[in-house]
C-alpha cells in the first residue's frame, strides 16, 4: 500500500498579519457606518444588532490577531528595536481601552440600561475606537511589516513563521 506524504504550507507570516489587518478594516469600515446611520436615522434594534457583530468580531478575530503579534512578533522586534514597539504597546492599550469603554455601553443597552446619553455614547465611542484600530492597524501596514524582513535574522523569521502557523489563542484577555 502506498502512503501518502501530507505537505503543510505555511504561508508567509506578514501575509497573514496584512490578510488578518484587512479583514478588521472591513469590519471597522461597518462600525463607522452604522454608527453614521444611528446618528442619521435614529437607533433601531437591526443597528444594534449589527453593532454587537462587530463588537463580537473584535472580541474575537482581533483579539486573536493582537495576542498573536504580542506572542510571535513583538518578542523578536524587541531584540531589534528599543522604543517602537514599546509605543506601539501603550497605543493598543488604549485603543483596548476604549474598546471596552464601548462595549460596557453596549452590555447596558442589552441589559435594557439606557440612559438619556447612552445612544450619543454609542456613537461616539463607537467613533473612537474605529479610529484608533483603523490608525493602528494603518501604522502597522505601512511601518511595522515593511521593517520587519529588513530587521530580523533568516532564523528569527523562520521563527516567526512557525509560531503564526501554530499559534492558538493562549488565555490572556485584555483587561
Amino acid at each position: 500500500m502506498a502512503s501518502i506524504n501530507k505537505v503543510t504550507i505555511i504561508r508567509d507570516p506578514l501575509d497573514v498579519f496584512r490578510d488578518e489587518h484587512t479583514q478588521g478594516l472591513i469590519e471597522l469600515d461597518k462600525m463607522a457606518q452604522i454608527a453614521k446611520n444611528i446618528q442619521n436615522d435614529g437607533f433601531t434594534v437591526n443597528a444594534f444588532q449589527q453593532i454587537l457583530s462587530s463588537i463580537r468580531f473584535i472580541e474575537t478575530e482581533m483579539l486573536k490577531h493582537h495576542e498573536k503579534e504580542e506572542h510571535c512578533l513583538f518578542p523578536l522586534l524587541d531584540k531589534h528595536l528599543y522604543e517602537s514597539p514599546n509605543s506601539i504597546r501603550h497605543e493598543r492599550r488604549e485603543m483596548w481601552q476604549k474598546f471596552h469603554e464601548l462595549s460596557a455601553i453596549v452590555k447596558d443597552v442589552e441589559d435594557g440600561k439606557i440612559h438619556s446619553t447612552t445612544i450619543h455614547e454609542l456613537i461616539d465611542l463607537t467613533c473612537v475606537v474605529v479610529e484608533q484600530f483603523k490608525k493602528h492597524i494603518t501604522r502597522e501596514n505601512n511601518i511595522i511589516i515593511p521593517m520587519v524582513k529588513s530587521l530580523l535574522t533568516p532564523s528569527e523569521y523562520e521563527s516567526l513563521k512557525e509560531c503564526v502557523a501554530n499559534f492558538t489563542n493562549p488565555p490572556n484577555k485584555l483587561g
